[in-house]
């Protein structure tokens, strides 16, 4: 079971959900997205409109509201940025198919960027996405094992037994079938350091503990600590707060 609070707060802007370009030959356009760009067209769009399968902010094209004639320059003093996989890589391929570069591979505040030229002459920049960070995820409904070992230890001794933990998790094992996540914590007195991790199974925790090396790995953790408390336990309840 998962439960949230909201906290009442000021309306706000939370942040860009939709981007959309006005082009003048839909048809066209789209093909130069798909065919010459590399998207992906939503089976399913909205009359005078093509929706393009990109993440995390839906891309789209539309016939036009306006007379796009009426400027020399659409987008004018608007930026738009697209990630991709690799920036450099893309670049390369776009200039054998022909696409009109108008910034060639650089360095720039999100990594590697280029940037072309659409058939309406929009400039679009491409840049390299950073990797994304890894989080644990909390789920009653998983099923999943919770796997809280709690060490006593002197303050002095802390930093060495965290240290421990995290290269034993990191080498031996995060690899395991069966492994879901691990977070070390110290109580702010130093006296404290909890492992709380989740496994698939009890039967997953249980093949692991019998892989060679690891009794050598407890016993170098217990070494460090004056006592130690492993506890299984089921998630059964997530209570979030939504807002700030």
């Amino acid at each position: 079971m998962t439960t949230s609070c909201k906290l009442r707060t000021k309306p706000k802007l939370i942040g860009p959900s939709f981007i959309a370009l006005q082009v003048r030959d839909l048809e066209a356009s789209k093909t130069f997205y798909v065919e010459q760009i590399g998207l992906t067209a939503s089976p399913h769009n909205p009359p005078g409109a093509v929706v393009f399968n990109t993440k995390p902010v839906p891309f789209a094209i539309r016939t036009p509201m306006a007379d796009l004639d009426a400027t020399s320059k659409l987008g004018w003093g608007v930026s738009l940025w697209i990630a991709a996989t690799d920036a450099d890589a893309l670049h390369a391929q776009l200039a054998e198919k022909g696409v009109p570069i108008l910034l060639p591979p650089a360095d720039g505040p999100f990594g590697r960027v280029f940037a072309f030229r659409d058939p309406d002459g929009y400039a679009i920049t491409v840049h390299t996405e950073k990797p994304k960070q890894a989080t644990a995820t909390l789920d009653a409904g998983s099923g999943y094992l919770t796997f809280i070992n709690t060490f006593s230890v002197e303050p002095g001794n802390a930093d060495r037994l965290v240290e421990n933990l995290q290269k034993a998790t990191e080498e031996i094992f995060r690899d395991q079938p069966g492994f879901i996540s691990a977070n070390l914590h110290v109580s702010r007195d130093r006296r404290k350091v909890v492992n709380y991790a989740q496994w698939r199974s009890k039967e997953d925790y249980a093949a692991m503990s019998k892989l060679p090396g690891i009794q050598a790995h407890m016993k170098a953790a217990a070494a460090l600590a004056t006592g130690f408390d492993p506890v299984d336990y089921d998630l059964r309840a997530v209570m979030l707060c939504e807002g700030e």
